[in-house]
């Protein structure tokens, strides 16, 4: 079993034992921090048991949207327009970048090394969407190159501090918008598997689920540089309470595809 996939499961199990509803909802507001200045993510988690739909309100995602299932492990990409979907390993669409980017070799070698890790608790958070939450802190700073046909560029600094909001009794069901969008944001770091793994085994001795609010700064380069990227995250608003459990699952009809097209937002 993959280091990461029994975090998952540890993950899973922790849910299994708080104290938290069966069914529920939470509206979502997502900043990427990327290129595109002011640019805001706005949408609706709708969870039952092991499963939930995601869905966004940007008018460029067409009609698409995400199913989770399997406590988290599974995510379903639906395409209602063209009525096909595709399933993943939720994991491996966190990924999906660094995934990318090991694809371009042999041509092109990224490598990452030298990283540090630290974390810290920061005892009571503010009150977020309605329920009370602990404060944590991850850091992490690492060194990157890339190797092009015989050319190196080396020791590109990188950093990242990231803080969340998450009240124990309560792991919400994963979010794989905020998942994607925070692992690609590590930019050349992305593409080291063990990098990632480390990252998310620390995370998850800090708080189980999903957060309640996430603040990520990222930087590439050294102290002086100006390349930061800010992301910003948090739930707006919790609802428990019973959903339609049939919105949470793949419509029948529909084409399962092997095509990996890219999740409109």
């Amino acid at each position: 079993m993959r280091p990461l996939a029994a975090v998952t499961l540890l993950l899973a199990a922790s849910a299994a034992g708080a104290q938290a509803p069966r069914a529920y909802s939470y509206d979502f507001r997502l900043e990427p921090g990327g290129k595109k200045e002011h640019e805001v993510i706005r949408g609706t988690v709708r969870v039952s048991g092991t499963r939930a739909r995601v869905d966004t309100d940007e008018r460029d995602n067409g009609d698409d949207y995400l199913l989770v299932a399997d406590g988290g492990r599974t995510v379903y990409v639906v395409h209602a327009d063209t009525k096909t979907y595709e399933q993943h390993d939720a994991d491996d669409f966190a990924r999906v970048v660094g995934t990318a980017m090991r694809a371009v070799g042999p041509v092109v070698k990224f490598s990452v090394k030298d990283v540090r890790l630290d974390s810290a608790r920061l005892g009571a958070g503010t009150t977020i969407a309605g329920r009370r939450t602990e404060r944590v802190q991850l850091r992490q700073h690492w060194r990157t190159s890339i190797r092009v046909m015989g050319f190196t560029k080396d020791d590109m600094t990188g950093s990242a501090v990231s803080e969340y909001w998450a009240d124990p009794s309560l792991p919400l069901m994963r979010n794989p918008l905020l998942d994607i969008i925070s692992t690609s944001l590590l930019a050349l770091a992305a593409s080291d598997e063990d990098f990632l793994e480390q990252g998310d085994a620390a995370k998850a001795k800090l708080f189980r689920g999903s957060p309640l609010k996430a603040d990520i700064r990222m930087r590439v380069g050294g102290d002086d540089s100006d390349d930061d990227t800010h992301l910003r995250y948090e739930v707006t608003r919790f609802t428990p309470g019973a959903v339609n459990a049939a919105d949470l699952e793949v419509p029948r009809g529909y084409r399962r595809t092997s095509e990996k097209s890219t999740f409109r937002m």
